[in-house]
């Protein structure tokens, strides 16, 4: 009788690495390059952990905003938005390092603005004073006070 391959599982860590180190592969190969793997990773792989699917939108929302697509933009900080109670949940303590190195939140404010969504802009700076991101957030924050 054969002898049954196990499966390997791995930790949601672990294949939140996989993410990073494929899209960094991705990106070194030429321009486009690392968003054609993220958008081929989130429409393949169904089954990613949701904390993993929101460093890939974090990451897509980098992607589209240097491709200069606002509103592909716009709808990833959102979907990133909607996964960050599992980014905490899933990476405990790296989670706050994942949250201040991500860069969502400023081409989210970026890309409401190029589409005029100020109101938008000014909810996403509040978002980031609300998750303690520093003070630059106050300072992007009253720039936009006008909107208001």
């Amino acid at each position: 009788m054969a002898k049954r391959i196990e499966r390997v599982t791995k930790s949601v860590r672990e294949i939140l690495d996989d993410l990073l180190a494929g899209h960094q592969e991705a990106r070194l190969r030429g321009a486009g390059q690392g968003l054609k793997y993220l958008e081929r990773t989130l429409s393949e792989q169904g089954s990613l952990p949701n904390a993993v699917k929101g460093a890939a939108f974090s990451l897509l929302a980098e992607e589209r905003a240097l491709a200069q697509d606002w509103e592909g933009t716009a709808e990833a900080v959102q979907a990133f938005l909607r996964h960050l109670p599992s980014l905490e949940e899933d990476l405990g303590h790296g989670y706050r390092r994942f949250l201040e190195g991500s860069t969502a939140l400023e081409r989210g404010v970026q890309a409401l603005t190029e589409l005029a969504d100020f109101h938008g802009a000014l909810e996403l700076c509040d978002r980031a004073i609300a998750l303690d991101l520093g003070a630059h957030w106050e300072a992007k924050r009253d720039s936009l006070a006008w909107a208001r």
